[in-house]
């Protein structure tokens, strides 16, 4: 009966390591839902070198009539430019200053998508808003809120207005402003807040906003395009152009496009297709290996390896700001080979405890228990040596850094525990043949019947040890029989 529910057991959990394999590589399309699965592994940030990318260079210069610094002008822009593109959630990105009057910026994304987005920025235009319309009796209006004090712009969708349009967030002082306008509007007839983008003109008004509907208590404001300005905002195409438009006009610099080029992956276009097939080698020689030399056994360990690999691609995948890069593959299969070896340092210490003499059951135990410290001062090592490599390493290392970390956390739970669950569950089918899961010993080897037994034998020898270092000693301190016939 036990035999039976152990089989039982086993196919179970080969049935949900199969779905987690399907999980992992098969995208598929959500039954009656519009929904589309891509599995684990295609949701899985890749960086420039392994999935390509694309980079732009701007040439900066201060706006006109301003006598500022530009090298210090470019530094306080830099935060506001990778704020916009970071919306576009990106799997990598990186904006830096080069030299004296230039921005370098670079993207793993579609290049077609990406060199709009980047001449969208070329067009930046200030945002101002005003608590009266411009018309022909008023043609310069108090500007009471401006680009300047506006934090950050998020093209957006509001469900509310059934409508696309940019949610605005302001700075401290800004959003203080913005109170103020709000106050000033609300004593006019209209009530009324009109945002203008680009100069003070009425081709350029892009919204009008009732003031009963500016909340005060957070310094957001969600804007839609006015039909009776020269904007529009109907798609999410628009907005995105838009909401780079007013990024543009929030920094202190002007952005001129001077190149914009595709990068390739590190080992061409089938760079991850390469990937592929090397980290299918290193699994098929693990299993191999496993199922080799330790028969049933290495079969049990598979198994557990599979689900590590299936836990380790969920972990990986889900982790939002990780972007995976060759050296994060790197680290990938170095974390698979360490869990590898850590179900090795356990079977091979039952190996051991078999040869003493001890049962299957006993060896397995021992095995668990001798091993125990080997396995978590190995993976405590690799861990602590990983976080000093996130602290000080480079942002290019930070990735095999963090996949050491995962592999050698999941590593503990899967050979100390997962395979621990795994093998006491096999004993139930097979725990009298030695063979079938590659144990052996000599044949002088007594079988110790029970582990008391072995305790108690041990006991005795030490007792034995202890009697005859006394007689020992007290043969040495006895005097010889020509010494008492002298006396």
């Amino acid at each position: 009966m036990l035999k039976k529910n152990a089989i039982v057991k086993f196919v179970f959990l080969a049935i949900l390591a199969i779905l987690g394999i399907l999980l992992c590589v098969c995208p598929f399309s959500v039954p009656y839902s519009s929904n589309h699965y891509n599995g684990f592994v295609n949701a899985i940030n890749k960086g420039v070198d392994i999935d390509g990318g694309v980079s732009a260079i701007y040439n900066c210069t201060l706006p006109e009539g301003s006598d500022g610094n530009l090298t210090e002008a470019i530094d306080n822009s830099l935060s506001k430019i990778k704020d916009i593109f970071a919306q576009e959630k990106f799997s990598q990105l990186y904006v830096e200053r080069q030299g004296g009057n230039k921005v370098y910026v670079l993207t793993s994304s579609d290049a077609f998508e990406m060199n709009k987005a980047f001449s969208y920025m070329e067009n930046g235009k200030n945002l101002s808003f005003t608590s009266v319309q411009v018309s022909d009796s008023v043609t310069n209006p108090d500007v009471y809120v401006s680009s300047n004090d506006i934090k950050s712009v998020k093209a957006d969708y509001d469900y509310n207005a059934s409508s696309y349009g940019v949610r605005i967030e302001f700075t401290k002082e800004g959003f203080k402003k913005l109170k103020n306008l709000k106050e000033v509007a609300s004593s006019t007839s209209n009530k009324t807040v009109y945002v203008y983008l680009g100069e003070l003109d009425s081709k350029d008004l892009f919204a009008e906003v009732a003031t009963s509907s500016i909340n005060t208590k957070e310094n957001k404001i969600f804007l839609t395009a006015s039909t009776n300005g020269g904007y529009k905002s109907s798609t999410a195409e628009e907005v995105r152009e838009i909401a780079y438009s007013i990024t543009g006009g929030m920094i202190d610099v002007e952005l001129n496009l001077m190149e914009v080029s595709r990068i390739s992956p590190i080992m061409g276009k089938n760079t991850q297709l390469y990937m592929g097939i090397c980290i299918l080698i290193v699994i098929a020689l693990a299993f191999i290996l496993l199922c080799v030399r330790y028969k049933e056994l290495g079969l049990v360990g598979s198994l557990a390896l599979t689900f590590y690999l299936i836990l380790f691609t969920f972990l990986i995948q889900s982790i939002p700001f990780f972007t995976l890069t060759i050296s994060g593959f790197v680290g990938s299969i170095v974390s698979f080979l360490l869990a590898t070896g850590s179900i090795m340092i356990i079977f091979e210490k039952m190996r051991e405890e078999y040869k003493l003499g001890k049962k299957i059951h006993l060896s397995c135990k021992g095995g668990f228990k001798k091993s125990l410290f080997t396995i978590l001062d190995l993976n405590a090592i690799l861990v602590l040596a990983s976080i000093f490599i996130w602290v000080i390493a480079p942002s290019s290392m930070k990735c095999f850094a963090i996949t050491i970390i995962i592999g050698a956390l999941l590593s503990i739970f899967i050979s100390l525990a997962l395979l621990r669950w795994f093998v006491s569950i096999y004993l139930a089918i097979n725990s009298s043949k030695p063979k079938r899961i590659g144990l052996y010993r000599d044949k002088e080897v007594v079988e110790i019947k029970d582990e008391n037994v072995e305790i108690v034998g041990e006991v005795d020898q030490i007792e034995n040890a202890i009697i005859d270092d006394s007689v020992n000693d007290s043969d040495e301190n006895l005097p010889s029989l020509e010494e008492v016939s002298n006396d």
